[in-house]
């Protein structure tokens, strides 16, 4: 089929949208998309030619965007190289106007989103115009006396997306440049880490690491060790390392480092200390990105040493108490952060690890990836702060979302105790904060409850009790037990089909026991709606 789709197209689509399959004019798309796209090409190449960037570019581009949105990237690869690199040239033309310039970046952006589509072996693209583009927008010598004007975040998402496909010369060119600015003394130090982190590319293969990382990592990293005194530039150099760590799984060696960065880590949280709760007076922007430790400390996890899963649990320790309902500070949402998104990353390096298609990117070495004991591990090491945070005063959001990815690594270690939890909370009216906070955390786990499988396999005998002891919850006077009871019923209605199975009971030989008990109990489903609907009516 997908020989007959190119021939008719003329091109092997880079990657469509699936879903227009399912139109019911899907037959007529394809000579509508080449319709279109035909003349995107013609009409944004003419208008490049004519160095008419207004209205032609800029109207060619948006309708290249538009077709993005519509129907995917469905075009072929040399297309798709063209594309981005007439992209680059618009975004790097210099003095272009500042709205028209990242008009071009986000589409920019948006054709290099999927990397596995194009390798460095498709494309290349020059880092320095980019690099004195960044330099005229970071470091106007005219925005301060009001002759220009740079929104804040103009820069942000284009180098992320480009630095994958420099060339092989590019770190050692880097290096050449920015060096000399490495003065710890000097306002200089902040300009070249900052460029550092976001130029230097991480991406190379494993062949290529003497031209990469190798060229400047020692350096680095004892540098950043010996300094003590969190200066602004050393944010920088966590994101750098912790986006080298992520993209190098298993090449680079960080047990002589590991307990230093754990350390660093623990005193970038800035948590109070002692009986008068004494906090050390830093500025906030000095503080480690918790998007960046997460990502650093998922990859250190994993490989032989399980030195970082010691360090990791040894550091929940110390911090677990934190987590009680009754502490409360600036602090906090801090640490509710690391604790919603380290599960978050666990799941993606896992993802990456055992589902993902390989593509052009550097693989993790079957030595360094997770092993069950390893997920174990980290599961328990994670679980007592979670269930502590269930009922923080900031919400059970995030507990609710790291309790979601745990369980989906280990459900017979993290559902049980949620459920203690919330059949308790369902049956006392008096406390109704700690209804709304376990009934969050059960929608957080309800696929992994009701999915069952080997790890798990009683999970779906607890769906009907937890459905019929919610209904109370229906109730207009208390708002907000009554909204989290309808998302309540409603994640669990969307789930499972409320339908009755008991007669499988004896029509069929080949069930579990769980199977049975489910087919059996699965009669009381018409009760529950009936009673469900019977109250919704009753009470609104």
């Amino acid at each position: 089929m997908k020989k007959d789709a190119s021939e008719t197209r003329g091109f092997v689509p880079q990657k469509d949208i699936v879903y227009n399959k399912l139109l019911p004019y899907a037959d007529n798309l394809d000579a509508e998309s080449n319709e279109i796209l035909s003349k995107i090409k013609g009409n944004l190449g003419r208008a490049v030619e004519l160095r008419e960037l207004w209205p032609g570019v800029l109207f060619w581009t948006r309708k290249l965007s538009t077709y993005l949105r519509l129907y995917g990237r469905k075009f072929s690869k040399e297309d798709h190289v063209l594309f981005v690199r007439l992209l680059y040239e618009l975004v790097t033309i210099p003095k272009l106007e500042i709205s028209m310039m990242q008009g071009f970046a986000r589409l920019l952006v948006n054709l290099l989103k999927k990397k596995d589509l194009l390798s460095r072996d498709d494309l290349e693209l020059p880092w320095r115009p980019l690099y004195e583009l960044y330099d005229r927008i970071l470091y106007s010598k005219t925005e301060h006396l009001g002759l220009n004007w740079f929104p804040r975040y103009v820069y942000d998402p284009t180098h992320t997306s480009t630095k994958s496909y420099f060339p092989e010369s590019a770190t050692q060119e880097m290096l050449d440049e920015w060096r000399p600015l490495l003065c710890p003394f000097d306002v200089t130090m902040q300009r070249a880490i900052s460029y550092f982190e976001l130029f230097l590319p991480t991406t190379l293969p494993p062949e290529l690491q003497h031209k990469g990382f190798k060229l400047w990592f020692d350096e680095l990293i004892s540098l950043w060790v010996s300094v003590q005194n969190l200066p602004v530039w050393e944010v920088h150099l966590v994101n750098l390392f912790a986006r080298l760590a992520n993209d190098n799984i298993g090449y680079i060696d960080w047990d002589p480092y590991i307990p230093k960065i754990f350390t660093r880590i623990l005193r970038s949280l800035n948590l109070p200390v002692g009986t008068s709760q004494m906090l050390v007076s830093r500025y906030l922007t000095n503080a480690y990105d918790i998007n960046h430790i997460v990502i650093w400390v998922a990859a250190l996890l994993g490989g032989p040493s399980k030195q970082a899963q010691a360090q990791l649990s040894g550091l929940f320790n110390s911090i677990t108490s934190f987590f009680h309902p009754s502490n409360h500070g600036r602090w906090l949402m801090k640490l509710m952060k690391l604790l919603q998104r380290l599960p978050m990353s666990v799941v993606k390096r896992l993802h990456r690890e055992r589902y993902r298609q390989p593509t052009w990117l550097t693989p993790i070495p079957e030595s360094h990836r997770f092993t069950e004991q390893d997920i174990t591990d980290f599961v328990e090491s994670m679980k007592q702060p979670v269930l502590l945070a269930m009922f923080s005063k900031t919400g059970s959001l995030d507990a609710a979302q790291a309790l979601q990815n745990l369980a989906l690594m280990r459900p017979e270690l993290v559902i049980p105790p949620v459920l203690e939890k919330t059949y308790p909370a369902m049956e006392t009216l008096t406390e109704p904060h700690q209804l709304t906070a376990t009934l969050s955390c059960m929608i957080g786990v309800a696929r992994s409850l009701v999915a069952g499988g080997e790890r798990f396999p009683e999970g779906p005998t607890h769906m009907l009790p937890l459905l019929m002891r919610a209904l109370p919850g229906v109730d207009p006077n208390d708002f907000s037990k009554c909204m989290i009871t309808f998302q309540f019923i409603a994640t669990f209605a969307t789930l499972v089909p409320l339908v009755d199975c008991s007669s499988a009971v004896h029509d069929r030989n080949d069930l579990t026991q769980v199977e049975r008990e489910m087919c059996s109990a699965s009669a009381e489903f018409e009760d529950f709606v009936l009673q469900f609907m019977d109250r919704v009516l009753w009470r609104f």
